[in-house]
């Protein structure tokens, strides 16, 4: 116990090096450390940002005479504030969890037994062969959409194959014309990331979506990702310029891409790359902002082609914590390829170089917790995805092929 404590003296002042916390941390760690010294411990005070956003959010919901636990975010992290919850609220979704989040189901447990939500627990506990619990499950929606949105932008795939017209109408059943969709069936809350990747792959395949869908998601200067976030997400900015230069026509089509457009700008700190919330790398994000940006606004697009290729590793591969990666290296390999004819800063001796990592590397089973939740977590199919795709757009551009658009 002492040893613990002394570790988290330690850890305390390394909170603020981040950009981003995991998700549901303020509430998380204010609950852990209330519990810690109400048992005697002598822990330090987290340090919180965006602290009062989470107050106003948390009061908001206890307060309310009718308190709808499934339309806030903050139920995915229940467990810090199980002991506000009452008898007769219900909390749990179809499958038995609660927000699709084995931590936040446990917590509802230790109020009350489910004999619901022991299935979901269990089911989560098998899904991962290891025996570690995930961090969230099942996130279908989210695995499928990205998996697709990959593959379809170096042409792998079309859809009319049976498997890929299944994928699609399984992500039409769950999508709706007002909100969009969640980033897992059952999950309660629609997003605008996963819902501007699906329109995407939903528009691609030939289902009647709409820009309307975005209104849901609209700001004065910017989109959110969720209501009443605490800060912006970059990726989901990135994600709905793709889909809106995707679309087709629409009255607000141009308004909103010049206001997407600005919030980048309005967000680009450093003039060099974006940090994002869902992913600890900025390869991810600023990698596909490239694609998203050229052509509206090449000088930042330019400025983070600069930054991608010269921190290009000796091996040839990218890994913004030092060691390179093949997810990252996917990621980067994938923009340079696409856009290789357009900035001067992409030689081809850059590619090759991030091709033969990746050729090495592809089949590496250690991959580094890269995504944002909880905790730091590898959606696998998306991550083989990425890399797959990323060969193949390099098979494609040495053999002189057309490689798809984004």
């Amino acid at each position: 116990m002492k040893r613990g404590e002394q570790a988290l003296w330690h850890l305390v002042g390394k909170l603020n090096h981040d950009d981003s916390d995991t998700v549901g941390f303020p509430i998380l760690s204010a609950s852990l450390t209330e519990e810690a010294l109400a048992m005697g411990l002598d822990v330090p005070q987290p340090p919180i940002r965006y602290a009062a956003p989470f107050q106003k959010k948390v009061k908001t919901l206890l307060n309310a005479n009718v308190r709808d636990w499934q339309s806030t975010t903050i139920v995915f992290s229940l467990e810090a504030l199980r002991m506000a919850l009452r008898p007769d609220e219900g909390v749990l979704s179809e499958n038995g969890s609660v927000c699709i989040s084995p931590s936040a189901t446990a917590g509802h447990l230790l109020n009350k037994r489910d004999d619901r939500a022991l299935k979901y627990l269990s089911e989560s506990l098998q899904a991962n062969k290891s025996g570690a619990v995930p961090a969230v499950y099942p996130i279908d929606i989210f695995e499928i959409a990205w998996s697709l949105v990959h593959l379809k932008n170096v042409g792998a795939i079309e859809p009319d194959h049976p498997n890929v017209r299944k994928a699609l109408d399984f992500i039409w059943s769950k999508w709706s014309p007002k909100e969009g969709i969640a980033t897992g069936s059952s999950f309660p809350i629609a997003d605008m990331d996963d819902t501007a990747a699906c329109f995407i792959v939903l528009d691609w395949g030939g289902y009647p979506v709409s820009l309307d869908v975005f209104e849901h998601y609209e700001k004065d200067t910017h989109f959110c990702c969720y209501h009443h976030e605490t800060n912006p997400a970059m990726s989901a900015h990135v994600r709905l310029l793709l889909a809106l230069r995707s679309a087709p026509e629409h009255p607000k089509k141009a308004a909103w891409i010049e206001k997407t457009v600005n919030a980048l700008r309005t967000m680009d700190d450093n003039g060099t790359f974006w940090w994002d919330k869902w992913h600890a790398s900025p390869y991810y994000v600023n990698s596909t902002a490239i694609t998203a940006l050229h052509g509206l606004d090449n000088e930042l697009a330019r400025n983070r082609v600069k930054w991608i290729v010269r921190t290009q590793q000796d091996d040839g591969g990218w890994g913004y914590y030092g060691t390179s990666t093949a997810e990252e290296t996917a990621y980067c390999l994938l923009t340079l390829i696409h856009h290789h004819q357009f900035y001067d800063d992409i030689t081809m001796h850059i590619i090759n170089e991030g091709a033969k990592f990746l050729m090495l590397h592809a089949q590496d089973s250690q991959k580094q917790g890269l995504w944002i939740g909880k905790s730091l977590y590898t959606p696998t199919r998306p991550v083989e995805a990425a890399v797959l795709s990323a060969l193949v757009s390099y098979h494609r551009l040495q053999y002189g092929e057309q490689i798809g658009a984004h």
